[in-house]
């Protein structure tokens, strides 16, 4: 028995979490066996500094639309692997700037055919399905920024709070 599977909408996030570390663990083995020190939940950031060059944390996090403190994790993990620096902003000494560093670039260059790669599998995942997961998932991200399924869920907690403060017959017992 899957109780993921079985409990459905509930799980939901849980399951999508799940997909997603099956997959980057299969990437990351990928890397780990051709040399790369490197991890898939970096490459968000290096594609994204590679294509602005220089970025604040905050802007980074607001970019990928990831976590603050998810980022600062990231960042962390990737100077430590010489792929990207972070300097105090100049105007704002709160702020720390990443960028690149010419070996994160070239990090960048040398994953280019396993990227490719990558890409066709998951094409290959994708092309298996009975509809477009990519565009399933587009379309729940739209729908969560016309309304957070927090905003969605409290517009109807008041009929639970109404249910849950008149005492039972069993609990007078």
């Amino acid at each position: 028995m899957d109780l993921i599977s079985e409990l459905a909408e509930l799980a939901m996030a849980t399951r999508l979490k799940r997909l997603s570390e099956r997959l980057a663990q299969d990437v990351n083995k990928i890397y780990k066996e051709l040399d790369f020190d490197f991890e898939a939940k970096w490459f968000l950031v290096l594609e994204l500094l590679s294509r602005r060059k220089v970025l604040s944390i905050v802007d980074i996090a607001d970019e990928l639309r990831l976590t603050h403190p998810a980022i600062v994790q990231f960042v962390d993990q990737m100077q430590k692997a010489k792929l990207i620096t972070a300097k105090k902003d100049q105007i704002d000494g709160r702020k720390r700037m990443v960028c690149l560093t010419a070996k994160g670039k070239r990090m960048l260059d040398e994953l280019a055919p396993v990227l490719a790669l990558i890409k066709q599998e998951i094409q290959r995942l994708l092309s298996q399905a009975d509809h477009n997961l990519l565009s399933v998932l587009g379309q729940i991200e739209d729908a969560l920024d016309e309304e957070n399924l927090y905003s969605r869920i409290k517009a109807h907690t008041g009929e639970l709070a109404g249910a849950r403060s008149k005492p039972n017959a069993s609990d007078e017992a």
